[in-house]
């Protein structure tokens, strides 16, 4: 299949790579680490960056692309394969689609070839082996992208996810030159707001019976604190992580946009995917989403991971 996606890449002339709705470093770091490597390879194709933007893009700006285009274009998706994760207008035109990720959901959009890797610990791995296999160069700028993916879905190479194949890929990005300190800084340094903001979020968290962790973070929450949903939703969930008496920790955050609820459920050692699927969501063992509608809504979620743990025990 690895073969068939480098066929199509080397056929047209128009390439857009995109990925999920509201990015997070695997999406950004395997969108621009293919993109990088593919303009530096092929620098007479039109090879387009598309999607949505936030706080964590590192990288630069998003690509405008008028429909005439993107319907004689190969679109390339990565880091998912689900309807559910995609802005509707990044998918309404293209010639041929090809599918890249590791999560555990079935694909539900029509495609033309499928790559999925369920042991990878992120897309940006794969498409590291894939430009290593296809004897692509990967330069500098596609190396930083790369990386900063894995390390944001192994976090900082601490879950179960990452593997001896994750280390030796690693490696090899960083032997193009990564300084790791920097890049470690653009991630991780924060101010003191960002801290104070940490530090009322935790005092915010509430416990099941169970000891489920869970925080609900409405409109009001953010437009008084001035803070992006994706930044408390993705970004704030693993301050429930590390307590030893919880194995399951799941944030609500309610976009300021569309009112939907962004849910996101970790867990240390019990699986939670078939949770997240209940709900229309997917992702990980440990590591999963969906989106809600309405806040009971939500604690239906909190009811059936309280529900899980009590069957495990």
């Amino acid at each position: 299949m690895k073969e068939k996606i480098i066929e199509l890449i080397k056929e047209y002339d128009n390439i857009l790579i995109a990925r999920h709705k509201n990015p997070d470093l695997d999406a950004y770091g395997s969108q621009f680490g293919m993109y990088y490597a593919l303009k530096a390879k092929f620098p007479n194709k039109s090879i387009f960056a598309i999607g949505d933007t936030n706080q964590l893009n590192m990288f630069q700006d998003l690509d405008n692309v008028s429909d005439c285009i993107t319907k004689k274009s190969l679109l390339i998706i990565l880091d998912t394969v689900a309807k559910q994760m995609l802005d509707e207008t990044v998918y309404a035109f293209y010639d041929k689609l090809i599918l890249i990720d590791h999560h555990r959901n079935n694909p539900d959009i029509a495609y033309d070839v499928l790559y999925q890797d369920i042991e990878a610990s992120s897309t940006s791995e794969i498409v590291t082996e894939m430009l290593l296999e296809w004897n692509i160069d990967i330069n500098l700028d596609a190396a930083r992208a790369l990386y900063f993916g894995i390390v944001g879905d192994t976090g900082r190479f601490l879950y179960n996810n990452t593997t001896a194949k994750t280390f030796k890929l690693a490696a090899e990005l960083v032997g193009k030159g990564l300084n790791i300190q920097d890049l470690y800084n653009s991630i991780y340094l924060e101010t003191m707001k960002s801290k104070e903001i940490k530090s009322l979020f935790f005092a915010r968290v509430e416990y099941t019976e169970n000891n489920v962790a869970f925080c609900k973070n409405d409109a009001e929450f953010l437009l008084d604190n001035g803070l992006e949903t994706n930044y408390v939703s993705r970004g704030l969930v693993n301050q429930m992580a590390g307590m030893k008496e919880v194995p399951i920790w799941v944030n609500f955050t309610e976009d300021l946009a569309t009112r939907d609820i962004y849910c996101e459920i970790r867990a240390r050692e019990i699986p939670v995917l078939d949770i997240a699927k209940k709900y229309g969501g997917g992702g990980h063992l440990f590591a999963c989403g969906c989106t809600l509608h309405s806040w009971p809504e939500a604690d239906n979620v909190i009811q059936d991971l309280d529900k899980l743990i009590g069957d495990k025990r």
